[in-house]
């Protein structure tokens, strides 16, 4: 097997899937922003601009973000952008979690846990939350990983 190969295959399987989910939830989230409005709310530390701006422009960031991710465009500077904001969304379900936050945090609209995709990216705080954004978090990290062409000779 060419391990260049794989890891580049498995780095855009993960870029399209990773920027999928965020045009999905930016798509979800100018529909109905009233879950993001919501979590948003409860972080009374940050100052009320930037609260406004993060409900405002964060559906057409991911869309835009997104978008490039999966179609891997510009990934100089789309993976470090796409990372921090799977790093952010990390960072706010771990802060839920520990702040005891109920309910929706807005992540996809308002998706019902009745549909399987709505199971599935369940916007509930908890456990389950911080694991699958952790898995995304490492997801987009892997987009980082280079491999030299040496690593794939074979000694005899």
């Amino acid at each position: 097997m060419n391990k260049k190969r794989n890891i580049t295959y498995t780095q855009y399987l993960f870029r399209f899937i990773l920027g999928g989910l965020l045009v999905f939830a930016g798509i979800l989230k100018m529909q109905d922003n009233s879950a993001l409005f919501e979590s948003v709310a409860y972080i009374t530390w940050l100052p009320l601009g930037i609260k406004s701006l993060v409900i405002d422009l964060l559906p057409y960031i991911e869309v835009i973000i997104g978008g490039l991710l999966a179609f891997s465009l510009f990934p100089k500077y789309v993976d470090p952008i796409a990372t921090s904001i799977y790093l952010v969304f990390f960072i706010f379900a771990v802060y839920g979690l520990g702040q005891g936050l109920e309910g929706d945090c807005g992540c996809f609209g308002v998706l019902g846990d009745s549909s399987l995709i709505g199971s599935l990216l369940s916007s509930q705080f908890g456990w389950k939350m911080v694991i699958r954004n952790g898995f995304f978090v490492l997801m987009a990290g892997f987009l980082f990983w280079k491999v030299s062409d040496n690593n794939d000779k074979t000694s005899s």
